[in-house]
């Protein structure tokens, strides 16, 4: 019985950059093309990864409980039908968190997740790997998929281009990995001027 796949989406500037210097966002959209405002292309398509998945890979200390309390919060207060689904499933979809500072206290609040210290993370994800069920996701987390695309666990790499110009800031990749990219699809999304490839990573 085949295994499961992991599978990393993130999004990325038209130059390729993931996060501002300050590891934020905002500063992206300053200048986002009016005919773009409001659309949830990217929200619809990670909620499609989601429904695939049955195991989320979160890391880091400010970003794992930054997005455990966002969406926790979202579902009390949904700003559209779309990420009142995403959020509804990332509470209840198996959470581990990749992390050597946050503690069992942290993670109290939030149902379905669980600890994974670093030393110990390349082993669980074989393991997951390994078992039917499926797919296990990364979403955004930049650090973490690097780590285990330099370490071939990645089967997946879907990229989703913003018709955004950061013109500075952390970029996509912290180095080459030892793989080569095939592409599976492509697909355009004219409401928000973004444009999807997915690749299939094979070790090079």
């Amino acid at each position: 019985m085949p295994g499961r796949r992991l599978v990393v989406c993130n999004f990325v500037t038209v130059d390729g950059r993931y996060e501002d210097d300050h590891h934020d966002i905002a500063s992206f959209f300053e200048h986002l093309h009016p005919d773009y405002a409001g659309a949830d292309d990217f929200d619809h398509y990670t909620t499609s990864l989601l429904r695939a998945s049955d195991v989320l890979l979160l890391a880091g200390r400010r970003s794992a409980l930054g997005n455990l309390s966002y969406w926790t919060s979202v579902v009390a207060e949904p700003p559209s039908p779309i990420r009142a689904e995403f959020a509804e499933r990332f509470l209840e979809t198996a959470k581990l968190v990749v992390s050597d500072t946050i503690t069992d206290e942290d993670i109290a609040p939030y149902p379905n997740t669980r600890i994974l210290r670093r030393e110990d993370a390349h082993a669980e994800v074989r393991r997951l790997k390994a078992e039917p069920g499926g797919d296990v996701l990364v979403l955004l987390g930049r650090v973490l998929w690097n780590d285990l695309i330099h370490a071939g666990l990645v089967d997946e790499l879907h990229l989703v281009t913003f018709p955004l110009v950061a013109g500075g800031g952390v970029p996509l990749f912290d180095a080459r990995p030892p793989v080569a990219l095939k592409l599976l699809e492509t697909a355009t999304w004219p409401a928000s001027g973004s444009v999807l490839m997915r690749w299939r990573v094979d070790l090079a």
